[in-house]
C-alpha cells in the first residue's frame, strides 16, 4: 500500500479534509446522516494505487454500483465537499459508491493524461467497486463537467456494460458553442439592460464593449465551425450507450455557461437526432452554478441524483439488462 494510502486507511474524510490531509472520522454510521458506511478502496491502474473511498449502505448488499467521475482541477471530495454528500446520500439509499482521485491529481500518483484519456481509471474504477463488492450487477456512472464528458467518451468503446449515466454540466467548450451560449444567454441581457445604455452613453462604460457584444453575436450567427475531436467522440459516445439501451440523464445548471455551452450543443443537427431517442433526458436546474455552491441548489442536485438512482434500485428495473462484467477480464 502507498504511503499515500496508508494515511487513507487510518481515517476516513471528514468536515477538514484537503489533499494529503485526511482529518476525520471513523468508518461506520454517521448520526442523524444516511444509513452508511465508509472503507478505503485503493483502484489499481496502470502499474500505480490510486485512493478511493467506497460508500456503502449498512442494512443491504447492493446490487447497484455507482462511480463518481471528478472532473476539473478537483479531487475525490469536489467543490463544497459535493461529491462527499453525493456519494453518503446514494449510499443511504442503497447503492455502493466509489469516489476517487484520478492519475496525478489529490493524493493520486502519476501525471494526469486529461480527461479524453480517462479510460483506464474508469475501467480500473469499475474493476475495485466489483471486486469490493462482488454483488453489485450494475454499475452506473455520476460525471461532473469534463467528468460527464468522459464518461461519454468512454461509452464509445464495448466492454463493461453500463447501466446509466448522469451528466451535470457536461463540457463540450469550442469557440463556436461559446459564442452561441453567450449570444442566447448573456449579450441579449446585457443589450436590453437599461443600465448598460445609461452607462454607455455617460462614458462608463466604453463603446468597444458594445462593438464586442456586437461582433460576438455575429460571428455566432456564421457558419459552423469544425466539430472538436474529442466533442465528436462523446456524440459518439452518446450514440453508442443509447443503442446499448444505457439511460442518459442530464443535470443541467441554468446560471452556467457550461451547462448552455451544452444546451446549444443539444440544438445541433446531429445531436438533436439523440436527444430524441428513448433513454435521453435533460433536466435544469433554474439558478444553479456550475458546483451547486449555493445550499438550496446543492440539496435540489442531491435529491434529483437520489431520484435518478432510485429509478435503477425499483424491483425489475434492471431486468433485461446486461449485468457488469470485469473490464480486465474482458
Amino acid at each position: 500500500m502507498s504511503a499515500g494510502l496508508d494515511t487513507l486507511a487510518n481515517r476516513i474524510e471528514g468536515p477538514g479534509e484537503r489533499p494529503g490531509e485526511m482529518l476525520g472520522e471513523t468508518p461506520g454510521e454517521r448520526p442523524g446522516g444516511p444509513r452508511m458506511t465508509e472503507q478505503i478502496c485503493p483502484v489499481p491502474c496502470a502499474g500505480l494505487t490510486l485512493p478511493g473511498i467506497l460508500s456503502l449502505p449498512l442494512a443491504a448488499t447492493p446490487r447497484v454500483g455507482v462511480v463518481i467521475v471528478v472532473g476539473g482541477p478537483q479531487y475525490r471530495v469536489g467543490a463544497h465537499r459535493f461529491f462527499v454528500s453525493l456519494a453518503r446520500q446514494l449510499a443511504g439509499q442503497g447503492a455502493a459508491v466509489l469516489r476517487f482521485d484520478h492519475r496525478g491529481m489529490g493524493d493520486a500518483p502519476g501525471e494526469g493524461a486529461g480527461f479524453e484519456h480517462l479510460d483506464p481509471e474508469l475501467d480500473a474504477a469499475i474493476a475495485a467497486l466489483q471486486q469490493a463488492c462482488p454483488g453489485v450487477e450494475h454499475v452506473l456512472l455520476w460525471g461532473l463537467c469534463d467528468g460527464a464528458s468522459a464518461a461519454l467518451l468512454h461509452a464509445r468503446r464495448g466492454g463493461a456494460p453500463i447501466a446509466g449515466l448522469l451528466l451535470a454540466n457536461p463540457w463540450v467548450r469550442s469557440a463556436q458553442s461559446l459564442a452561441q451560449a453567450r449570444t442566447r444567454y448573456y449579450y441579449p441581457a446585457r443589450l436590453a439592460s437599461g443600465d448598460f445604455w445609461r452607462r454607455l452613453f455617460s462614458g462608463r462604460v466604453r463603446w468597444s464593449s458594445l462593438r464586442s457584444a456586437l461582433g460576438a453575436v455575429s460571428r455566432s450567427l456564421g457558419s459552423a465551425e469544425p466539430a472538436v475531436d474529442f466533442r465528436a467522440g462523446m456524440r459518439e459516445g452518446l450514440a453508442q450507450a443509447l443503442a446499448r439501451q444505457t439511460r442518459v440523464s442530464c443535470l443541467l445548471s441554468g446560471a452556467d455557461l457550461t451547462a448552455q455551452e451544452f444546451t446549444e450543443t443539444l440544438r445541433e443537427p446531429a445531436w438533436a437526432a439523440l436527444a430524441q431517442r428513448p433513454g435521453f433526458s435533460v433536466q435544469t436546474l433554474e439558478g444553479a452554478d456550475h458546483t451547486f455552491s449555493d445550499p438550496e441548489h446543492r440539496a435540489a442536485a442531491l435529491r434529483l441524483s437520489t431520484q435518478w438512482l432510485q429509478d435503477f434500485l425499483a424491483p425489475g428495473a434492471l431486468a433485461g439488462t446486461a449485468p457488469i462484467s470485469d473490464p480486465a477480464n474482458t
